[in-house]
């Protein structure tokens, strides 16, 4: 399994570019049971509402003040749009600070999904 966690907000160009590419990979590992979730930084509750009505396919938490982000210590997310995919243990496996585009993302997150629970 793999959880990514993609940062974004609704004034961001690159993260309106990419909301659909990240659509299509949620889709794609599905089965693989990759999780996905959004998470709303410097931003409006009005606008990142109706940023993701009817085009998220996947639940987004609002976090204005950007704590979520802050949580992750060793390798903080600090721009965005950013996207972490985080292993079945629980580490951060891949950090992507950059608009991502399904070509790229999917196959990070088949490896990470796919990787044996025990680590061999």
């Amino acid at each position: 399994m793999a959880v990514v966690v993609n940062f974004w907000a609704s004034w961001c160009a690159p993260c309106r570019a990419e909301a659909e590419e990240l659509n299509a990979t949620a889709e794609a590992t599905r089965e693989l049971g990759a999780r996905f979730v959004g998470v709303n930084v410097r931003d409006g509750r009005d606008q990142a509402r109706a940023f993701v009505e009817g085009r998220e396919l996947y639940p987004s938490l609002f976090d204005p003040p950007g704590r979520i982000a802050l949580a992750f210590t060793d390798v903080p997310p600090n721009t965005i749009p950013a996207t972490v995919i985080i292993d079945r243990r629980g580490r951060v496996a891949v950090v992507l600070r950059k608009a991502v585009t399904q070509r790229e993302l999917e196959p990070l997150v088949r490896q990470v999904a796919e990787e044996p629970a025990a680590g061999g």
